[in-house]
Parts: C-alpha cells; sequence; structure tokens
C-alpha cells in the first residue's frame, strides 16, 4: 500500500454518490463502519476508507494498517431475522452471490476479510474460506420463494424486477473457518481486549468466575430440550468450599443429586430474551486465553466459568439466576461422541487406517 495516506482519528465513513437506494440500510451500515473504525484506532490501526470505485466495484470499505500488516476489509452491519419484528440475529447471516443488476454480489469481492458485526464483537472471516464455505453448503439450484426459506438455499427479489440471488447460513460455520477471528467490543464493559478473545474480567457487584468441573455443557450448540430457541448451559460441579461460597454469596442455590457432579450450581443463558432480540453466545477460550471455536467440553473438564447474577419473579415465587458469560477452559476431557464404540474396540495393530484420518480417533487407545 506503499503511497497511501492512512487518516487519523477523524476518519469518517460518509455517504457517496450511488448509494441511495435502501436509504435506512445505507445509513445503518455506515454507522457500523464508523464504529468499527473506532474500534481499530483503540486496538493501534491506522484506517483509510476505501474509494468510491473500490467500494462499489471490489466490496472494499476500509484498509487497516499496523506495522507491517496491512488488509483491507467490507464491514456488515448486524441483520434483522426472517421475523424482523423480532430484532437482530446474531446466529445467522446474509451472503450475496448475485447483486441486484445479476452481477456478481459482495461474496466474490475483492477484500482480504469480510467483518460481521455482533452485538459484542467483530467476526472476521477471510473471503476465500468465506467463498469455499458458501459454495460447499449453499445449494444455488433450489431457489425458494420467501426468505425465511433460504436457510442454504438461494431467494431473490424478482417480483421487484431484481435479479439478486441471496441465502442465510449460519454464523457457526462462520466461526469453524480456519482463519477466522474477531474483536471484542470495547463497550462491553466486563472485558477488555487481547489477542481477540477475553483478556480479564472487571468485577462488579452482580459479576462472578467460579471453579469447578464441567457437565453437561450445551455451548457450541444450545440445549433446544425445554425451550425450542435453545439454552446455552453448564452444570459446574465438585464445588470446593471456596467456590461453594462464592455462589453462596450471589445467591445461587446450590444442588447435589448425589452422581459425579457432587455439589454443583447450572449456570446459562438462553438465546432468546424477553424483548425477542437474540443473546450473545458465551465465549470459550483456553488456559492460554485465546478462543476455542467448535470445541465440545466433555463431563470432568476443569473450568472457570464467568457469570452475572439477576433477580427473577414468577407465578408467586423469586429467586436469583446465573447468567452464562463466558467459560475458560483450563483442562479439556475431550467430549466423547461415541462410549459404545469406545468401549467395545480395541486398537488393531496390522489393521486398515483411513487416509483420512488426521488424528486419533475415540476408541483408538
Amino acid at each position: 500500500m506503499e503511497g497511501r495516506e492512512y487518516m487519523g482519528r477523524d476518519t469518517l465513513v460518509k455517504e457517496f454518490k450511488g448509494r441511495h437506494d435502501h436509504k435506512d440500510y445505507i445509513k445503518r451500515g455506515i454507522k457500523t463502519e464508523n464504529m468499527f473504525i473506532d474500534e481499530a484506532f483503540k486496538l493501534g490501526y491506522q484506517v483509510e476508507v476505501a474509494s468510491d470505485s473500490q467500494n462499489m466495484s471490489d466490496h472494499i470499505d476500509l484498509i487497516l494498517m499496523k506495522g507491517d500488516e496491512t488488509f483491507t476489509v467490507d464491514v456488515k452491519a448486524r441483520r434483522t431475522g426472517t421475523d424482523k419484528s423480532k430484532g437482530f440475529d446474531d446466529l445467522w447471516t446474509v451472503v450475496e452471490f448475485k447483486n441486484t443488476m445479476g452481477n456478481s454480489g459482495w461474496l466474490y469481492g475483492k477484500c482480504d476479510y469480510f467483518v460481521f458485526e455482533q452485538e459484542d464483537e467483530y467476526v472476521f472471516a477471510n473471503s476465500e474460506e468465506l467463498r469455499e464455505l458458501c459454495h460447499e453448503v449453499v445449494d444455488l439450484n433450489d431457489k425458494v420463494k420467501y426468505f425465511r426459506e433460504a436457510n442454504y438455499k438461494v431467494w431473490g427479489r424478482s417480483y421487484q424486477n431484481k435479479k439478486d440471488l441471496i441465502s442465510r447460513i449460519e454464523m457457526s460455520k462462520i466461526l469453524q473457518l480456519k482463519s477466522t477471528f474477531n474483536w471484542k467490543k470495547s463497550l462491553d464493559f466486563s472485558t477488555r481486549v487481547c489477542d481477540n478473545s477475553i483478556l480479564t474480567t472487571i468485577k462488579d457487584n452482580n459479576m462472578s468466575v467460579i471453579k469447578g468441573n464441567a457437565h453437561w455443557a450445551s455451548i457450541t450448540s444450545p440445549n433446544t430440550t425445554f425451550d425450542s430457541d435453545g439454552v446455552w448451559t453448564v452444570d459446574v460441579g465438585n464445588l470446593d468450599e471456596k467456590n461453594k461460597k462464592i455462589a453462596q454469596a450471589d445467591g445461587i442455590s446450590i444442588k447435589n443429586k448425589g452422581d459425579d457432579r457432587g455439589d454443583f450450581v447450572t449456570i446459562k443463558r438462553k438465546v432468546r430474551r424477553k424483548d425477542g432480540n437474540l443473546n450473545k453466545a458465551p465465549e470459550v477460550v483456553d488456559a492460554q486465553k485465546r478462543a476455542m471455536i467448535g470445541t465440545l467440553i466433555g463431563n470432568g473438564s476443569e473450568v472457570n466459568v464467568l457469570y452475572s447474577t439477576y433477580e427473577w419473579e414468577f407465578g408467586g415465587k423469586s429467586g436469583v439466576s446465573a447468567d452464562l458469560r463466558a467459560i475458560q477452559v483450563t483442562n479439556l476431557v475431550p467430549y466423547n461422541v461415541d462410549a459404545d464404540a469406545d468401549d467395545a474396540f480395541g486398537v488393531v495393530e496390522d489393521g486398515f487406517v483411513s487416509k483420512e484420518a488426521d488424528s486419533e480417533v475415540s476408541f483408538a487407545s
């Protein structure tokens, strides 16, 4: 990027000629870009706003530079779900294969990263990896009539004489891509930014960290047994006296069912809030505070769990519950997806070995 003049903290994205279609959406997009610029400055990046031609033709919004690092991004504002009355939906996002003119959509832009705004963070997806993912999981031959049916299928506004082709994919698939990383929004009062993950918690009157062993953790995928929208939940068991005192001081009920959990507390967070908006998924980090993406937490794993407390009243009863904010896994017990196979089989030393097996499977021990 030799010869470029990187701007200071007064850098702003302004609406330019040709961006007058869908004015409300464009206005929200510009606001999101300016908020992202502010976050970049706080992380020590210099920022240049892309030219109009770069924006329109190459789908590049911003150029970021820090030391020897330079990369381009296309920033995407938070999206509502299929029912706009329920607010933002951070579990799914929209990808554009063709634009309203029938030309290549933003998915084929020349930026290095697509940045998806979430409630508490920005998710960076490598553009090449995202394109490969979309071509793998979306059926481009299955065109549906309604946007609400466009999960891994395609939909367009031909009824408005437009030639666009878009689809909805789950954010969880983007988070599992090799090069994906995230920036925490600094407005999140409970965390500071470091290595794109949780660094430290700022203890206040209703936030605590409790240590124990994880049991029945549903974090990668929410538990939908009793709630169709899902609940992220974990039982933190085998609590010692120190951690039982933490729970008791917060008013959290300690249970004991006479099983492997010993004295335990249940900490959870609903996917959907009462106002219809979606909650942010709890963050999961390892012992070095690096993000763990798509890792299943097996029973007995040693964890530190960050939670906040809230009071509730329902049906004449009241109490205090714990809202799951983040989990640090300090000693992972791998989740055994097939315990029967583990018990039934032994290793056959001279037997067939799959060429696709890059790592030891659960029963090969």
